[in-house]
């Protein structure tokens, strides 16, 4: 007698690195990551430079990173970073929705951008339209 064919695949959980200065907003992406089951987190960072340090040791399958950080913006330090890990999707996301910060996102190579108030289903999609090749920009959550 043979074993029974398995029903499905593993789930193969895309790992978030989030960047925000907010503890709060961190903590927040830390509990949405929890309660979806195609998430994981790889890490968190406060700020770009602890970001970069991080990444160095660990690379994300996405990397969600704020606007606004103390040490600089999420544009600037996407399009930096792009040039030295080439096709690492990216999604920013900024509680400012104004049309020009979604130009911009795209503009840095971002693959996305979502505002902070999307729900939990729309950054969950947000992030598997990434991981699977393609572009979100909504600047609506």
């Amino acid at each position: 007698m043979s074993a029974p064919a398995p029903t499905s695949s593993p789930i193969s959980r895309v790992r978030l690195a989030v960047v925000d200065d907010h503890a709060i907003i961190r903590g927040v992406f830390v509990t949405l990551v929890e309660d979806a089951p195609e998430l994981n987190m790889a890490w968190t960072a406060s700020s770009l430079a602890e970001a970069a340090d991080k990444i160095q040791l660990d690379i994300p399958d996405i990397l969600v990173i704020d606007v606004g950080l103390p040490d600089g913006n999420g544009f600037d330090f996407t399009k930096e970073l792009l040039t030295r890990v080439p096709g690492l999707p990216v999604l920013i996301v900024s509680a400012d929705t104004e049309s020009s910060y979604v130009e911009r996102a795209a503009a840095s190579g971002a693959k996305g951008f979502i505002a902070k108030e999307a729900s939990l289903e729309l950054l969950v999609e947000a992030v598997n339209t990434i991981q699977q090749g393609g572009q979100w920009f909504h600047p609506a959550g």
